[in-house]
C-alpha cells in the first residue's frame, strides 16, 4: 500500500470507526484473536453492503478485499475502492488471476477478507462454502480468523441508499490451519470447517453438507 492511499485509509478508518463507536455502539468481542503480524485471512458472514466498513472499524490492521468486479465499471467508485484496498474478482468461475493478487498479498503480509458465502445471505441460514477460502490458506499457507457479524443488515436495509444508527456487533474466532494435503476432498473439509465455526459465533445453522453432496451426486 502506497503512503498516499495508506494515508487514505486511516482517514477513513478513523471517521467510520469515530462513527460506529459512537452512534452505532459497535462491540468488538475476541479482536486479540487477530494475529499482530503476517498474513490472516478473514472468513466473515456478509448480510449487508457494508459489512466491509464495519469489518475494517473492528480491526486495528489494514484490510484488503475481494470486491466482485462489477463494483469497479465506474471509474470514481473504482478509484475510491481501490484505494481502500479492494480489488476486483469475477463471480460464477475460478478466476485465477484474483486468486494470485490475493495469494501474493497474504505472503505478503496483508490481511484479506473473505465471505465464504460467497456473496450477501440476507437468510437466516448460512449458504455452503465455496472453496476459495480454502484455497487461499493451503497456498498462501496463513491462518484463517472466523468472524461474526451482528446489526449489519439493520445499519443500511435494503432499499435504503443511507446508513442509519443501529446497534452493530462483531464476534471473533479462534485462528484456523489448514493441515490437508491439497486435495479436494481436504479443501471441503476445512472449508466446512470454517463455516462451522462461523455457525457457531453466529448462532446461525448450516446447511445439512451430506444433503447437499447427495444432490450434487444426482445431477
Amino acid at each position: 500500500m502506497s503512503d498516499r492511499m495508506n494515508a487514505f485509509y486511516w482517514l477513513g478508518w478513523y471517521l467510520c470507526r469515530f462513527l460506529a463507536f459512537r452512534f452505532c455502539k459497535l462491540k468488538v468481542e475476541g479482536a486479540e484473536r487477530m494475529p499482530k503480524e503476517g498474513g490472516v485471512i478473514i472468513a466473515s458472514t456478509h448480510t449487508a453492503t457494508l459489512d466491509p466498513v464495519i469489518l475494517g472499524c473492528a480491526f486495528p490492521r489494514p484490510l484488503t478485499f475481494m470486491a466482485k468486479e462489477e463494483l469497479f465499471r465506474f471509474p470514481p467508485f473504482a478509484a475510491l475502492i481501490r484505494t481502500l484496498g479492494a480489488f476486483p474478482v469475477k463471480r460464477g468461475e475460478p478466476d485465477r488471476r484474483a486468486l494470485r493478487k490475493a495469494v501474493s498479498l497474504l505472503r505478503q503480509g496483508r490481511c484479506l477478507v473473505i465471505f465464504p458465502e460467497g456473496t450477501r445471505n440476507p437468510n437466516w441460514q448460512l449458504r455452503q462454502p465455496e472453496l476459495g477460502v480454502a484455497l487461499l490458506a493451503a497456498w498462501a499457507k496463513v491462518p484463517v480468523l472466523p468472524v461474526a457479524i451482528f446489526g449489519s443488515e439493520l445499519l443500511m436495509p435494503k432499499g435504503k441508499f443511507f446508513p442509519r444508527p443501529a446497534p452493530l456487533k462483531v464476534k471473533v474466532g479462534e485462528l484456523l490451519w489448514f493441515e490437508g494435503d491439497g486435495r479436494r476432498e481436504s479443501l471441503e473439509a476445512f472449508a466446512w470447517q470454517v463455516m462451522e465455526a462461523i455457525s457457531d459465533l453466529s448462532g446461525r445453522p448450516l446447511p445439512q453438507r451430506e444433503k447437499l453432496i447427495a444432490a450434487g451426486r444426482s445431477k
